[in-house]
């Protein structure tokens, strides 16, 4: 016979999964819709009586893509580029950064964490002014270089953020044993702190890779002006341009391959991920 408590505790779990299921169908939803729209024929996505799943499945909105969008070949391959950059750059910064506030005691060490974090709560759009001066005083307009760099001081406080959780919950003893055996506080970090702090680096890496890899304000304010420069948020929203109109079909498809990369990555690192950002909630 059930009790009161654990009557209490079913509905309570009940509840929560039901909430849970809800949450997870609205935000599947959407991608849902946009795959199989980008199945569905010309005929059918303008038809007034619209259907969920297509009636006749094609592959013409893809293969109209890649006939009649100028530079889509450029503008994924810049989106990989510049991504990947900046996942490299800011892991490699930032790591060390957070080495070095986590394990290092200095005068305004605290203060110095305080402002990277400041940042992260002001939106980035913020310095936009301030970065398109800087880069185009060192001619880094409308080059991958220049938008990479831009991305890395971006995502850099947010690395450092969860990069110093994660080592600071490296034991202090294995520290020690290192430098007992000789190594310098380099081969510390390259021997200990990155091998014991991978999820960390995961996690972090995935985040800046979404950041990178969605970002639209600053490609297009900086890399506008060549496909060899642009990237593919900018390249999707030129659509309209080239045909003075939305072509849904088209535009589905693009917005489909464009998610494909960031679908494939986390599906690779999801359970490192979730201990990557879970490795420093707790000490010791």
């Amino acid at each position: 016979m059930m009790t009161a408590d654990k009557a209490k505790r079913w509905g309570n779990s009940a509840s929560l999964y039901l909430v849970l299921i809800v949450v997870s169908v609205m935000s599947v939803l959407p991608f849902v819709w946009i795959i199989l729209s980008s199945l569905k024929p010309h005929d059918e996505l303008y038809s007034k009586h619209l259907t969920f799943f297509p009636q006749h499945y094609t592959l013409e909105n893809y293969l109209k893509m890649f006939e009649r969008m100028v530079g889509f070949g450029f503008y994924y391959r810049n989106s990989i580029l510049v991504s990947f950059g900046t996942v490299i750059l800011t892991l490699f910064a930032g790591s060390l950064a957070a080495y070095a506030l986590s394990r290092f005691r200095f005068k305004g060490d605290q203060v110095i964490f305080l402002v990277f974090l400041g940042t992260i709560m002001v939106p980035g759009e913020v310095g936009l002014i301030g970065q398109y001066e800087l880069l185009s005083a060192y001619k880094l307009l409308n080059t991958l270089t220049g938008l990479t760099l831009s991305y890395t001081a971006f995502n850099l406080a947010l690395t450092i953020f969860i990069m110093r959780g994660v080592f600071a919950s490296v034991p202090q003893e294995m520290l020690d044993a290192a430098r007992v055996d000789g190594c310098s506080w380099w081969e510390t970090f390259w021997r200990i702190m990155v091998p014991m702090g991978a999820s960390g680096l995961a996690a972090a890496g995935t985040l800046v890779f979404l950041n990178a890899w969605n970002e639209f304000i600053f490609a297009l304010t900086m890399n506008n002006w060549t496909d060899e420069a642009r990237t593919l948020t900018v390249g999707i929203q030129l659509l309209q341009g080239q045909w003075q109109h939305w072509d849904y079909g088209v535009l589905f498809s693009s917005v489909m391959l464009s998610f494909l990369p960031v679908i494939i990555l986390f599906l690779l690192l999801q359970k490192t991920f979730m201990r990557g950002l879970t490795a420093g909630a707790v000490k010791g």
